[in-house]
């Protein structure tokens, strides 16, 4: 979607909107997936952790890895007042992303998270490129015996591996990386409840520091045009979501998610060239937006060291957002 010199478009393209829904849930999927021992207060519980909602450090000298394998699926977009408008012929938008965590001490944790994206081509076809990279820090700020209960926070920065201009010239239709070296505080925790601790909970609330830049040229993530030559500067984001896990024996577990994203947005400014070749200010701002989504989610657990979970994000409301459907599986193995 090529944004205008003067405001923005208000119906987003298929490219737009494929490209947003991707990067939106790899980036989301990297800040918060994160596998756990799969071992909880009780010997015969287990747990892989929900989709999205990510837990404690490990402990000290164990390490995890935890492959997450994700379709979205565009069904539509909700505009600027949040009114839900149907869209015809979107592609499916593929994404591996895998996070790495290893357990420095008993309260600090240090992880990576790697993502490949299967982006479409000008000619329809599709190709697998790398995505962007981040690593991250985790501290146990406090623990408590009762309801095993912890409180943990984290720090995560975004490292700019993905495409994200240039993209004809590279082949692509659509951005696989931001540009934007991104730096993300949050905040977790999570507890045990019932008589057999069967059920556990979880929180995060994360939040992107303002002020990242991304230099672009040409036709980028942001909207941009071929000719054009320039910068985004990113505004804030965050995201919070609260999961929870029922586990019904050893094996067996029901989990779900609620999520909940916001972003405020971009200012793109630099010039672009006419056919002629002369230079003209381009100045636009990018709106806000937010989604608010639904991750239902079953687990199996082979052993207390390697799990499935399969399951799907289901947007449910938002403003200036993608509309999607994305299920995906992921597998948890601590070594």
């Amino acid at each position: 979607m090529a944004a205008s010199r003067s405001k923005l478009h208000r119906t987003p393209s298929a490219r737009a909107f494929t490209t947003a829904a991707s990067l939106a849930m790899g980036l989301f999927a990297a800040s918060h997936a994160h596998a756990d021992t799969g071992v909880s207060a009780e010997p015969d519980v287990r747990f892989t952790g929900p989709l999205a909602t990510g837990g404690p450090p490990l402990p000290k000298g164990l390490a995890n890895v935890e492959p997450y394998l994700i379709n979205t699926q565009v069904h539509g977009f909700y505009d600027e007042h949040g009114n839900r408008h149907h869209a015809d012929g979107v592609p499916d938008g593929w994404a591996l992303v895998v996070p790495v965590g290893y357990g420095l001490t008993d309260r600090l944790g240090v992880g990576a998270t790697f993502s490949a994206v299967d982006a479409s081509t000008p000619s329809g076809g599709r190709t697998w490129e790398l995505g962007d990279t981040s690593v991250s820090a985790s501290y146990l700020l406090a623990s408590s015996d009762r309801n095993n209960s912890s409180l943990t926070a984290a720090i995560k920065q975004n490292l700019t591996t993905g495409q994200s201009d240039q993209l004809g010239r590279h082949g692509l239709a659509e951005a696989t990386g931001s540009g934007a070296p991104t730096t993300q505080l949050s905040l977790g925790g999570q507890a045990y409840f019932l008589a057999d601790r069967n059920l556990r909970g979880r929180f995060n609330v994360g939040w992107r520091l303002p002020g990242a830049h991304a230099s672009l040229d040409g036709d980028s993530a942001y909207g941009t045009p071929d000719g054009f030559r320039g910068r985004a500067e990113l505004h804030a984001a965050s995201q919070a979501s609260v999961g929870l896990e029922y586990s019904f024996n050893p094996e067996g577990v029901v989990a779900t998610d609620v999520i909940y994203e916001q972003d405020r947005g971009a200012h793109v400014r630099g010039t672009v060239a006419s056919s002629t070749g002369e230079r003209s200010a381009y100045d636009t701002e990018l709106p806000s937006s937010w989604r608010l989504s639904l991750a239902p989610a079953v687990e199996y657990n082979f052993t207390d060291r390697i799990g499935l979970i399969a399951g799907a994000q289901v947007s449910l409301d938002g403003r200036n957002a993608a509309a999607i459907f994305a299920p995906q599986v992921a597998v948890n193995m601590v070594f």
